[in-house]
């Protein structure tokens, strides 16, 4: 992988450019794992939940991951 130079702000941000975003289609929101190895600092994606329930339940709870999660939060508040 080429190496991406980015500066760290003073509040410990740093912005992910956006070729490797969409390279990884990381978008507003997404979940990351962060771990160390020695002196490397490693980002993992982590798929929300909902997304990976998306394909299997398109027909019965809806057809996008904000419906899905629509609806498991109307389920979670009857309960």
């Amino acid at each position: 992988m080429k190496s991406i130079n980015v500066t760290v702000s003073n509040r410990g941000y740093i912005v992910l450019p956006a070729s490797l975003r969409k390279e990884m289609n990381i978008k507003a929101g997404t979940k990351i794992l962060l771990s160390r190895e020695k002196n490397k600092i490693i980002l993992h994606p982590v798929p929300s939940f909902t997304q990976k329930l998306t394909g299997l339940t398109v027909q019965s709870f809806g057809s996008s991951p904000d419906e899905i999660k629509a609806y498991i939060d109307e389920e979670r508040k009857e309960r």
